[in-house]
């Protein structure tokens, strides 16, 4: 188990990298007790998301529509890789891989996922599973924590499936939700219809960027939504759910039994950063498009960017949106990246512009 204490934003915070076992206090008052109140942010991101691929080779497999589908540039050198390891040994938990295309086909990936392990720093990843190679997988198993097959109903996607769980890769299921996928998404949960053996399915709001559909976008009336929230309060499975952060408003609007204490609104520029290919940090990896709030680490460290107006710009959304609403802080006003999935209709839906 890693302890980690952040004296500047008074809380403890636990790792255990073996099982990706995660917890923090409270803020920590002046007698040295835990005072329940969640802590806004951590000196130093605790997961730092990595673009390691600039460009993908297989779009005219891809099923979910993409939101980094418009980028294309070269892959992070394993070089500025390190540079990141190096300045987050001992400050960050995890690096989830990723960028515009599948993090294994990376043509350094077995070093990069062996540098970070052997940096007591736990990579993770998702994969279309396109190519899947057997080194690949014995890297998987011997350096990740976990890896995610996205959701593309393909033949690909089951073999995946299969050869990771066959291997004892802790494997789970990226299924983004949107207008057309939530009926099948519905149907599945009811019948506990995913692959038998995965450790958990996480569904992840379709968001309107990249290479997107905006009628694709749920919509706060679809009677679908409540259906699919119901399943989620009611439903026991074979697996584990999970829900990215963009669900928040979501849940503070259809959830009954969900606590929502057990729940982390986006935590962007709070506890996670994202590093673009080309070594731009940004708050999120949604803001890739714009690169509004993003900072250059060929000239910053990632504790300045960290540091930066730019970043936060970007915290100052979550502290002021929606104060007036009871949910405020499990919420935060939701994304600030793309509001139409902010899924509310509460008078107090207020949002802070950076």
């Amino acid at each position: 188990m890693i302890r980690k204490i952040d004296k500047q934003n008074r809380f403890i915070s636990l790792f255990n990298p073996k099982t990706g076992f995660y917890m923090r206090s409270g803020v920590i008052d002046e007698n040295g007790r835990d005072t329940g109140v969640d802590p806004f942010m951590t000196s130093y991101p605790e997961l730092l998301d990595v673009g390691i691929m600039g460009h993908c080779k297989n779009k005219k497999n891809c099923t979910v529509g993409c939101y980094q589908g418009n980028i294309c540039m070269p892959n992070m050198s394993f070089e500025n890789f390190k540079k990141i390891i190096d300045q987050s040994k001992g400050k960050t938990f995890e690096v989830a891989l990723g960028g515009n295309g599948s993090p294994n086909e990376h043509e350094d990936f077995v070093e990069i996922v062996k540098y970070a392990r052997e940096n007591e720093i736990v990579p993770n990843y998702t994969t279309s599973g396109i190519e899947l190679t057997d080194e690949q997988i014995q890297a998987t198993k011997e350096y990740c924590g976990a890896v995610a097959v996205s959701w593309y109903r393909q033949d690909f996607t089951y073999n995946a499936i299969e050869r990771f769980i066959k291997a004892g890769c802790k494997t789970n299921i990226h299924y983004v939700l949107g207008n057309d996928s939530i009926d099948e998404a519905i149907e599945r949960l009811s019948n506990n219809d995913f692959p038998e053996g995965i450790n958990a399915v996480i569904f992840l709001m379709y968001k309107p960027l990249g290479c997107v559909k905006h009628n694709n976008v749920l919509k706060i009336d679809d009677d679908r939504l409540k259906t699919f929230y119901e399943l989620l309060d009611n439903g026991r499975f074979n697996f584990k759910v999970g829900l990215d952060a963009c669900h928040l408003p979501a849940l503070c609007n259809f959830s009954k039994n969900i606590n929502i204490n057990s729940t982390t609104p986006c935590d962007g520029a709070c506890f996670s950063a994202y590093v673009t290919p080309d070594m731009f940090m940004l708050p999120c990896s949604f803001d890739t498009t714009t690169r509004k709030y993003a900072v250059d680490l060929n000239k910053y460290t990632i504790e300045e960017a960290w540091n930066s107006e730019q970043f936060e710009a970007f915290r100052n959304y979550h502290r002021y949106s929606c104060l007036g609403c009871k949910n405020q802080n499990d919420c935060r006003g939701g994304c600030p990246l793309t509001q139409e999935i902010n899924l509310c209709t509460r008078k107090e839906k207020i949002f802070y512009e950076s």
